[in-house]
């Protein structure tokens, strides 16, 4: 795709107020991302107020994005993250890329654009597990997470977590140490190493998987950012499996999104 599309893509995903499910609502309703920048102003307005129920989008939404989609702004700041994306070798994957994950087909909120360093190819897996859990976890626990990664891996599975220490760590080397294939969910752009003493992990998982975000390189971890993050996490894994969580961790949410997905979990303690 050359850099003018990937502009239109990146575009889009950035303007303000205007999240996922009001991206993706806006696209089923006009067709084609084309569409939505070449509307007019009334004829998207009608289309967005008379579209299936499911799929209408408020009329502030609608003005937020006609007040922006011709921003030179925002095409600045897209022209921006497409040059970063250069430098520091980060792949951009819209949702028509065949690289996309098929795994976020049909699912409202998913992001139209992913930044990704190493190689993504979810697609060639028909079976992936999601382990995620407790930063400080038990001996068990940690037993465990590495133990459900060495089993996936014989079967062919991918490995999908977020890199954070604990069970996130040792699912991923688990996985790296069987040649397996892994893929870490960043809650900040893929350049980042987050946590920074997972520089050699992380290294790996690039080398050997897929570092994944939808935050664009230098997008620093926020604590709003890791909540996002972790719905990825639940969408992208056919099974989930949570270890030595508490009940306020921060992995509640990625049971949660499990649960709006669809997605089985097995909780261990």
């Amino acid at each position: 795709m050359d850099n003018e599309a990937l502009l239109k893509y990146i575009q889009f995903s950035i303007i303000p107020g205007f999240g996922t499910v009001s991206q993706n609502r806006l696209l089923k309703i006009c067709g084609s991302l084309e569409s939505c920048f070449s509307l007019s102003t009334e004829q998207l307005l009608y289309r967005c107020q008379t579209a299936e129920k499911h799929l209408r989008l408020a009329e502030n939404r609608t003005r937020s994005f006609l007040e922006y989609r011709n921003s030179v702004c925002i095409k600045e700041k897209a022209k921006a993250i497409v040059s970063a994306c250069q430098i520091k070798n980060v792949e951009i994957i819209p949702f028509t890329d065949d690289r996309y994950p098929r795994r976020f087909e049909n699912l409202p909120d998913m992001p139209i654009v992913l930044y990704t360093l190493g190689n993504l190819c979810i697609n060639q897996y028909s079976y992936s597990i999601g382990i995620v859990g407790a930063r400080r976890c038990s001996a068990e626990g940690k037993q465990r997470a590495i133990s459900l990664a060495e089993e996936a891996v014989t079967e062919h599975g991918a490995i999908i977590s977020g890199m954070a220490k604990g069970i996130d760590s040792y699912s991923h080397t688990a996985a790296i140490k069987r040649d397996g294939y892994t893929i870490a969910v960043l809650g900040c752009g893929p350049d980042i190493c987050y946590p920074s003493e997972h520089r050699k992990l992380y290294d790996a998982i690039v080398s050997r998987g897929c570092v994944l975000s939808e935050y664009p390189p230098g997008t620093k971890p926020r604590n709003y950012t890791f909540p996002e993050r972790n719905r990825l996490i639940a969408a992208l894994s056919d099974k989930v499996f949570v270890i030595d969580a508490g009940s306020h961790s921060g992995t509640r949410s990625t049971i949660e999104d499990c649960y709006k997905y669809g997605k089985e979990i097995l909780n261990f303690r």
